[in-house]
């Protein structure tokens, strides 16, 4: 029980008599009073529900653990604070109010991003900023029609102007976009109804002045059934493919009253979809082969405000989510994610993924440190190398660049995180990116800056010419194509198992042997998994096996999912003689209005080994990184040396907020097991037991 001093108590009587309405306030004539509540150290919102309900209060928003933004009307109002000074005099409900470390009002610079303090609140700040002003969340519509007119009322009196009608979270949180003078920001701040002013973000994409031009012509394989690629929806500024490639443009789209993009962006992040390692290809021949199709949605015609490109977004999947799972989208805000707020956009993408079902595929985003820098390491020390939203998407792939090659001027090497890449951690100190690719890198030269042409950076252009070009707008859409291809392979195109698969089969650039936690975490948050292996997602081999898993948990239930650990490798002699990989993938409920408690759920995956008397025994895992609660993916490697054949166990629990027991969330598990000297056929023991389905047929490798 928490104990409480009187001279505290005495604080929350005062604190409730400062949360009363002010008569320009938008709320005023809804009747409702908006506050902030703190709890004890050690005390959690989600456990005191029957506080806040008893007492008449709404949370409508979680800052973090012990912060939330509550609501009540004028009539519960006046009962708590007839109930707090009772408590104040003589301790009535006690066991209740000792609950609560402090009322306030919900006023104040609290509200603002902290790139719009640091814009704002300078000696000399803008005459005018353009801002997002997004209102308490989870109020009844009646009581946000009243808000959004006062609200506006406001800006036209404060000589503002309203960019664009109100728009619509896919929680229903309305937002305003409007350019106000920065002097009268803190009419806006002190309005109850505000829940969190951003400034505007924009969004562009253009094509670099110094790229090294290096034609170089291409032909397409023309053997290839276009009809059984799969698709992919690139968002971006318009595909232009020259023939005969323009086949694999199914359709174009364009969002109403939009003049489109000029194509030439929007066509080289789209020939990174459709062609993989075009460089390896044309080196052999002029032919590359396809191996996706892309739907072309126009949405980026210049710089495109947040507001106007969410909706586009909203409505290009809301137009092909039954078409394609999969959709690119190469494009970043000029400044980095926060990370302490899930920006809007990052949870607009979550939100359509959990409604649609579909996957985005989104780039990390470019810095320009480069240009002022000298070496890689002070790039990464630099806090605006840090991912640009949308990156901060919890069930995004976010994807960054790595260098393939050497090359004179460039301060990244092979092997190495791309010189304008941008890096994590994310949302919460999430591990962000999730994947990388090889692209081009940026060469520094008495010339000044170029792309230098290598095997990864080639690109196809409107001119129907190849050339070099760098940035993660490019590595994002070579995922999104191996993505394309996993899922093509995997049973009823699944997408959240396709993604599993591509999480499961990286290739790390890093030895991890002997790496610490931190260090680990260091190389996720510039790598992600690593470097995709479409061959190994697609197929087992005769010395790797890979088993498969789909279904749904929920709080009052668990898996255990059986793998069989074959005995010619358990009579394997040696030191580290076998590895089992585990990757388990959720697509848990996201909520924006929990802040740091964003994501609702997660599952724990745990190996169980056989012991010769029939137990099952654990196995210890060696890092936490990959395994922190609350992410989507819970991901381990174990090497073995001594064990037991037979059956082991995955054991799956769930893990829910918000007392949500009977919340159903999906999964997709995949593990291997692997002979680590590769010489073993493991394959035929684990097929002989007639107890797996195969899901494809087993490819094998024949050296010529």
């Amino acid at each position: 029980m928490v104990s409480r001093l009187m001279g505290d108590s005495t604080a929350l009587a005062s604190a409730i008599v400062r949360c009363c309405l002010k008569e320009d306030d938008s709320l005023h004539d809804a009747g409702l009073y908006v506050f902030k509540v703190e709890l004890p150290e050690g005390e959690k919102i989600q456990h005191q529900s029957d506080l806040f309900s008893k007492n008449g209060m709404y949370v409508n928003a979680v800052k973090d653990e012990r912060h939330a933004i509550v609501s009540t009307t004028k009539h519960q109002f006046q009962i708590l604070r007839n109930r707090v000074a009772a408590y104040t005099a003589n301790g009535t409900n006690k066991t209740q109010f000792d609950y609560i470390e402090s009322i306030a009002p919900y006023i104040g610079t609290e509200k603002n991003s902290g790139e719009l303090r640091k814009k704002v609140y300078i000696d000399r700040p803008p005459e005018t900023v353009d801002i997002q002003l997004m209102f308490i969340p989870n109020l009844q519509s009646k009581d946000y029609a009243i808000a959004i007119e006062k609200v506006k009322e406001k800006i036209h009196i404060v000589q503002g102007q309203i960019q664009q009608d109100p728009y619509y979270l896919s929680d229903r949180t309305p937002v305003i976009r409007a350019v106000v003078p920065s002097s009268t920001l803190s009419r806006f701040e002190n309005d109850s109804a505000i829940y969190r002013i951003e400034e505007t973000r924009f969004f562009s994409v253009g094509v670099d002045d110094f790229l090294m031009n290096i034609p170089s012509s291409a032909q397409m394989d023309d053997e290839i059934d276009l009809e059984n690629l799969p698709i992919v929806v690139v968002l971006d500024s318009g595909i232009n493919f020259p023939s005969p490639f323009d086949q694999l443009v199914i359709e174009h789209w364009m969002p109403p009253l939009s003049p489109g993009g000029d194509r030439d962006h929007g066509t080289r992040v789209a020939s990174r979809v459709s062609f993989a390692h075009m460089g390896q290809q044309l080196a052999l021949s002029h032919c590359i082969t396809p191996r996706a199709r892309v739907i072309d949605c126009n949405i980026l015609d210049g710089s495109v405000p947040e507001n106007i490109i969410i909706q586009r977004i909203q409505k290009a999947v809301e137009a092909y989510h039954g078409v394609s799972k999969i959709y690119n989208l190469s494009a970043n805000a000029s400044l980095p994610i926060e990370g302490d707020e899930m920006s809007i956009i990052g949870f607009e993408l979550d939100a359509l993924q959990l409604k649609y079902g579909v996957q985005f595929v989104v780039s990390a985003g470019n810095h320009e440190l480069w240009k002022t820098e000298t070496s890689i390491d002070d790039i990464l020390d630099d806090d605006d190398s840090r991912i640009a939203p949308p990156a901060d998407s919890m069930l995004s792939i976010v994807v960054g660049a790595v260098t393939s090659e050497d090359h004179v001027g460039s301060l990244s090497g092979k092997n190495i995180i791309a010189p304008y890449s941008r890096r994590g951690p994310g949302f919460a100190g999430f591990s962000k990116p999730d994947m990388c690719a090889y692209g081009g890198t940026i060469s520094l030269d008495g010339a000044g800056a170029h792309v230098p042409a290598d095997m990864a950076s080639l690109v196809l252009t409107t001119n129907a010419t190849v050339e070099p070009d760098a940035g993660t707008s490019f590595t994002a859409p070579t995922v999104a194509g191996d993505l394309a291809e996993i899922c093509n392979n995997t049973p009823n195109n699944d997408i959240l198992l396709a993604k599993a698969l591509l999480y499961h089969n990286a290739k790390p650039l890093w030895e991890s042997d002997e790496m610490e936690n931190e260090e680990l975490a260091f190389a996720h948050n510039l790598y992600g998994r690593g470097i995709a292996s479409v061959e190994d997602s697609k197929f087992s081999s005769p010395s790797r096996v890979t088993f498969l898993r789909t279904g749904s948990l929920n709080r009052l239930t668990k898996e255990r999912v059986k793998i069989y650990m074959p005995e010619v490798l358990a009579a394997q002699v040696g030191r580290n003689v076998a590895r089992v990989t585990v990757t388990c993938l959720t697509l848990p409920p996201v909520d924006r209005t929990k802040g740091s408690e964003y994501l609702g759920a997660f599952i724990r995956a745990s190996l169980k080994k056989s012991h010769p008397d029939g137990r099952l025994l654990p196995v210890a895992q060696d890092y936490s990184e990959g395994r922190r609660k609350w992410d989507v993916c819970c991901q381990f490697t174990k090497t073995f040396t001594s064990f037991n054949s037979g059956d082991w166990q995955i054991w799956l629990e769930l893990f829910s907020r918000w007392d949500e027991e009977n919340l159903d969330v999906p999964y997709a598990l995949v593990a291997t097991i692997e002979d680590v000297s590769g010489t073993l056929d493991v394959y035929s023991e684990i097929q002989a037991q007639n107890r797996y389905q195969l899901a494809n047929t087993l490819r094998i490798k024949i050296d010529a």
